[in-house]
């Protein structure tokens, strides 16, 4: 997550025009419920976000807070506070970013400046602070391996970038491994099935737009994890986003600098052969709903000509989430966010998409919030 970070202060709350809108949205997309108002003194500055065990856990860095929503209520429980850096000269330097819920528990691990933080949300209080560096630097995004109990962040801003990898049941560092050829990390997951840490690298000199990289669980709980394969992948420039769908699928959100061709791949996971390539790109983070069985992307640099505008000044993108067929592998539907969505979530008992936003010009997105869309 190395080139978004919305900001926006509230003006307004629900705007009546969101449920008119909602009215006209595609008939095969998920439909709008309702924006939940996000207040803050500061810019609004919103980052990676995750659902678990009915709540909503969002990384605020303009309250520089954990917040947490109850996904069926959708009422706002808690804003957490943990010594978060909140937003700092630029974003590689501001918290919280990461986030990730230990299901079952009330335990959720959240990157932040030179660290990660376990958080209690039952008594809303840090855990423990887990160090990762000293060099000023945000502990961004991240993935649970809930069969070995163990947890990986990506430091991708760091010189070189590296990967940690906690345990979460003595909540300590178990391993590190520095990509010392790599432009940046992005997204991870954890695969099951082969029994793997799978993750996104912005860029290496054998593959400079990007490739995924394949890191098995064996070797980290060895101390000594390392990089069993690597898949260069086709039709997508600037891999973000990833989620792991059905059978060996896996969805790559791709966000190429300016100029290049917006698109959504589908690979296989086990050889990174691309499966499908779909017109619909500028997308960070991703995920995989079960239920539904459909992917969403959320695309903040997203341009309705599908050609980046990533790195121009006088940009005007056109935030939207895709909705994609798991079982057809096809994009079935282009609904319209807020300024900066670029974070997503699905709560699948509630049927619950979440995405957050910052003030813009669409007068159903007028304020700062949380929208929440229906899965169907």
């Amino acid at each position: 997550m190395n080139k978004i970070l919305g900001a926006a202060m509230l003006t307004s709350a629900i705007a009546a025009a969101a449920m008119a809108w909602a009215s006209d949205a595609p008939s095969n997309g998920p439909k709008l419920i309702t924006n939940i108002p996000m207040t803050s003194a500061k810019p609004f500055g919103f980052d990676i976000s995750a659902a678990s065990d009915g709540n909503y856990y969002l990384a605020d860095g303009s309250n520089a807070t954990l917040d947490v929503i109850d996904a069926k209520t959708l009422t706002v429980r808690d804003r957490i506070s943990a010594d978060f850096a909140g937003i700092g000269p630029n974003h590689d330097k501001s918290g919280p970013s990461g986030v990730i819920p230990i299901p079952g528990s009330s335990l959720v691990y959240v990157g932040d400046v030179n660290a990660v933080k376990v958080i209690d949300v039952a008594s809303k209080q840090l855990v423990k602070r887990i160090e990762v560096s000293n060099s000023g630097i945000r502990a961004d995004e991240g993935c649970l391996d809930p069969t070995h109990h163990v947890v990986m962040f990506s430091s991708g801003a760091e010189e070189p970038p590296f990967a940690t990898f906690i345990n979460t049941d003595t909540q300590s560092v178990i391993a590190k491994l520095p990509l010392k050829d790599s432009t940046g990390l992005e997204a991870c997951a954890y695969d099951p099935k082969g029994q793997n840490f799978v993750l996104n690298n912005d860029g290496t000199k054998a593959n400079p737009k990007g490739e995924v990289d394949i890191i098995p669980v064996k070797t980290v709980l060895a101390g000594q994890p390392e990089i069993s394969a690597v898949f260069k992948l086709n039709g997508c420039d600037g891999p973000s986003g990833l989620a792991l769908g059905p059978g060996n699928d896996a969805l790559i959100g791709c966000d190429p600098d300016e100029g290049g061709k917006q698109t959504t791949v589908i690979i296989d996971r086990t050889n990174g052969t691309t499966l499908a390539e779909l017109p619909f790109g500028g997308a960070d983070e991703v995920v995989y709903d079960g239920v539904s069985n459909r992917y969403f992307v959320a695309a903040g640099h997203h341009s309705a000509d599908n050609v980046s505008q990533v790195g121009n000044k006088a940009a005007k993108f056109d935030p939207a989430l895709g909705i994609v067929d798991a079982s057809t592998r096809s994009l079935v539907a282009i609904v319209p966010t807020g300024t900066g969505a670029h974070s997503v979530a699905v709560d699948g008992e509630s049927h619950h998409v979440f995405v957050p936003y910052a003030k813009g010009p669409k007068p159903e997105f007028a304020g700062t919030g949380v929208s929440v869309f229906g899965t169907e």
